[in-house]
């Protein structure tokens, strides 16, 4: 069954069939004319998409990730990509994956893609969101073999990784990162020093968010020992709670916080929230038991790189 339903999608993306298809017309023309287009090589693999099964080159040379996670996945197992997305309201891949993503040229921002530039940049595999509308896809798919996985279950984030991964001729490879992940994590519970409730939390101007305890970063709290509150449960399929006024703080009364932050000191950011008098009171703040982190990778990245990287926070958080 294949999840294309109006329940798994989020705002259609606006650039018409149309216009995907007359640009992939174009680049078949390049093709002919030997410029643009990578060799043709008879070795395939067939992978289950939420569009349907797509036959892929069994080792592409030439991948264009439109996804933070898939460009996640492709740097953790080896491969660069000719194109990629901006991270969510930058201009760049995200900043955590560091040097190896700075230089792969962008050629989407998070919710449209430069298909003029996705065909230039002549990939034989495109690595798409979970989120593709199915217009899109089709623009997408005139230009290159189109992978979308199925849009994961709640707490599910490993699965569209592989997905990602078999396209890439590489799910071994991830396996045992991910695998990895997961023992750091049970190590951690074995040894009863995460025992208590953990939060999430966004710091914004408008207030704190409460972040999804089926998010990544909570499934990894969880695994390593920690108990959710009761509020990140209760969200549902929405990834944060709304912002919580001064009144409502004890919803993030956790025995510890992990308190993300974006493009700010961290540090000044952690100065302002506890110069509010409700929120010094948390049991976490009177305790010390307050982390900053990314806020880019702990409220949005899912991969086993921001895995690792949560990971390497939850360790060092507890010192």
């Amino acid at each position: 069954m294949h999840l294309i339903g109006a329940s798994r999608r989020r705002a259609p993306l606006s650039l018409p069939v149309t216009a995907g298809l007359a640009l992939a017309m174009t680049a078949c023309g390049q093709a002919d004319a030997g410029t643009t287009a990578p060799e043709e090589s008879s070795a395939e693999v067939t992978v289950a998409t939420a569009y349907g099964d797509v036959s892929v080159p069994a080792s592409p040379e030439r991948v264009v990730t439109l996804a933070e996670p898939a460009l996640d996945v492709a740097l953790a197992v080896g491969v660069k990509p000719v194109g990629t997305s901006a991270s969510r309201g930058g201009e760049e891949p995200a900043a955590y994956l560091g040097k190896d993503a700075a230089g792969i040229p962008v050629v989407a921002t998070v919710s449209e893609p430069n298909l003029e530039a996705i065909v230039e940049a002549a990939p034989d595999v495109i690595l798409a969101t979970a989120w593709l509308e199915e217009a899109q896809y089709e623009s997408l798919a005139a230009i290159a073999p189109t992978v979308v996985p199925e849009a994961p279950a709640r707490g599910q984030w490993q699965a569209p990784l592989h997905t990602y991964a078999e396209a890439l001729g590489a799910d071994e490879q991830l396996t045992e990162r991910l695998d990895a992940v997961d023992e750091r994590a049970a190590a951690l519970a074995e040894e009863g020093s995460l025992d208590g409730t953990a939060a999430v939390i966004r710091w914004m101007a408008t207030g704190p968010v409460l972040m999804n305890a089926t998010n990544m970063p909570g499934t990894l709290l969880e695994a390593a020992g920690a108990s959710p509150m009761q509020a990140a449960v209760d969200l549902g399929g929405r990834p944060h709670s709304d912002p919580l006024s001064l009144e409502n703080l004890v919803e993030i009364d956790a025995d510890r916080l992990f308190l993300g932050t974006f493009g700010a000191d961290g540090a000044a950011a952690l100065e302002a929230a506890e110069g509010e008098p409700a929120f010094a009171r948390l049991s976490a703040v009177e305790s010390g038991a307050v982390s900053v982190v990314d806020g880019s990778v702990w409220s949005s990245a899912s991969g086993p790189i921001a895995a690792e990287r949560v990971m390497d926070d939850i360790e060092a958080a507890l010192g």
